[in-house]
């Protein structure tokens, strides 16, 4: 069962469902996000993560984030299981427009929910930067960095112990209360410059299948044509957060724009009878605004894409996402269902949406760079390059 598209008539669409929206919001449904309405934090939510609130900046607290917001994920944890969205097509991909803490705007949340390969990662990335980009943030860099599984991350705690007892005469008593509570704080209080730099990165304590999501990952990036660089120093929240940790900053200032990380083991102190892919990434609506004005436009309806995208291998898959942005950019709405590998599921799913045509992506059209468009009705298709293919797009007889 795949979520109701939004052309639905307003009566059928469940609660969970998002009845109006700006341009953000629009602009993640390219790339497969299904807009919900926000799910409210209550006192259990904040009760049961309030020992989880650590900020990633202890010096810049003006907004009163915090970094990962712990509440924020268990809320929507919670709405997840009671709306039964457990009964949806998985991976589940959704976005929501919450108030952020000073209550002066709004942040946009994504969730992944079922996807473990660091393509999930890779969607949420892309997506910000698609939206920050259409909102005039053009020069900016991704920051990475990975604290791997639950073994990682003990390796890494006492990595971080025994450096934390190496230099202990250089930590004030009030930063070695901080490190009793959170060893994480290392990696974020004010150190000696020479000290700070011989901090133990994280990447070092990665066991073997922590490395192989990792090193997907940069693949992944690498594939979406971005900056980045390598951050240890960004290690999210020590309860919960896992796997890739992933930041965008504009460049000429250093503001943090967007923020994300998988948080899958929070899963199971929520409820679940096991432990559930989880990553979410927000963008911080401030920045957007003080940037540029963002649309007062009011979206109530999506538009039924005429192309469903189907992809066959990892660097297919891979190269889909430059792909969708390619059509995006040209204003050409695409169905795609990424975090499916098989191929007559994607044909399903093509069928019930009774779109007339397939572009599909193998691993020739990969190596190739070309795109494979196919007609449903009379299964007529041709190949065609990816520099020209928006231009076929658009003056295909229909």
């Amino acid at each position: 069962m795949k979520l109701p598209t939004m052309s639905k008539q307003i009566s059928n669409r469940p609660s969970y469902l998002l009845r109006e929206f700006d341009k953000p919001i629009y602009l993640a449904t390219h790339f497969g996000f299904t807009p919900i309405e926000c799910p409210k934090i209550n006192d259990k939510d904040l009760k049961l993560t309030e020992e989880y609130r650590v900020f990633e900046d202890p010096n810049d607290k003006k907004s009163l984030r915090a970094i990962h917001d712990a509440a924020e994920k268990a809320s929507f944890l919670r709405h997840y299981l009671e709306q039964e969205l457990n009964n949806l097509s998985h991976p589940l991909q959704v976005v929501y427009k919450r108030p952020e803490p000073s209550k002066k705007s709004h942040d946009y949340c994504m969730h992944i929910l079922g996807f473990p390969s660091a393509m999930a990662e890779a969607i949420l990335i892309r997506t910000a930067l698609s939206v920050l980009s259409e909102h005039g943030f053009e020069n900016t860099v991704v920051e990475l960095n990975s604290i791997g599984d639950k073994d990682s991350i003990s390796s890494y705690e006492r990595e971080l112990h025994h450096y934390a007892k190496k230099i202990s005469c250089d930590i004030s008593p009030e930063y070695k209360k901080r490190l009793k509570d959170d060893i994480f704080e290392l990696l974020r209080i004010e150190l000696p410059e020479n000290i700070s730099m011989g901090l133990p990165p994280s990447i070092a304590s990665l066991s073997a299948p922590a490395r192989n999501h990792f090193k997907e990952m940069l693949e992944c990036v690498e594939h979406l044509n971005v900056e980045f660089r390598l951050s240890h120093k960004l290690v999210g929240n020590k309860h919960y957060s896992s796997q890739t940790i992933f930041a965008i900053r504009n460049k000429q200032d250093e503001r943090l724009l967007a923020l994300g990380s998988r948080y899958s083991r929070l899963s199971k102190r929520i409820g679940f009878k096991k432990e559930m892919p989880a990553v979410s990434a927000t963008i911080f609506a401030r920045e957007i605004e003080e940037q540029k004005d963002v649309s007062k436009k009011v979206y109530k309806d999506l538009p039924k894409p005429k192309f469903y995208l189907i992809q066959l291998g990892q660097e297919a898959k891979m190269q889909s996402l430059s792909l969708i942005e390619l059509l995006r950019v040209n204003r050409i709405p695409v169905y795609s269902f990424l975090g499916k590998d098989k191929l007559t599921i994607q044909l399903e799913n093509a069928e019930k949406l009774r779109v007339p045509y397939l572009l599909i992506v193998g691993q020739k059209e990969a190596l190739d760079h070309t795109v494979t468009v196919r007609n449903m009705s009379t299964r007529a298709q041709d190949t065609i390059k990816i520099t020209i293919l928006p231009d076929y797009l658009k003056n295909i007889a229909l």
